[in-house]
């Protein structure tokens, strides 16, 4: 986490960009030490690359927990961070 938080930091767009949400998303895997399954089976954080100077996370949340995010879901939570 603390590697991701670095790159942000340096102005990088770590992850892969969302398609279909609208706004400008990333999701990057991370893996679950304590699972022991990698990156597959490890975290997925979601986050909003809103401004130049400033991402804004959406949602953390464990692969073996939930299989994905929709799209809706994450418009969801683009509209109510924007407040």
């Amino acid at each position: 986490m603390r590697q991701l938080v670095s790159r942000l930091e340096s102005d990088e767009r770590p992850g892969q960009l969302v398609p279909g949400v609208g706004y400008t998303v990333y999701k990057v895997r991370l893996p679950n030490r304590a699972a022991r399954r990698g990156k597959s089976g490890g975290f997925r954080i979601i986050y909003y690359a809103q401004l130049s100077d400033r991402a804004v996370l959406l949602t953390i949340y464990s692969k073996t927990d939930d299989t994905d995010i929709s799209a809706a879901e994450i418009r969801r939570l683009v509209t109510e961070a924007e407040r």
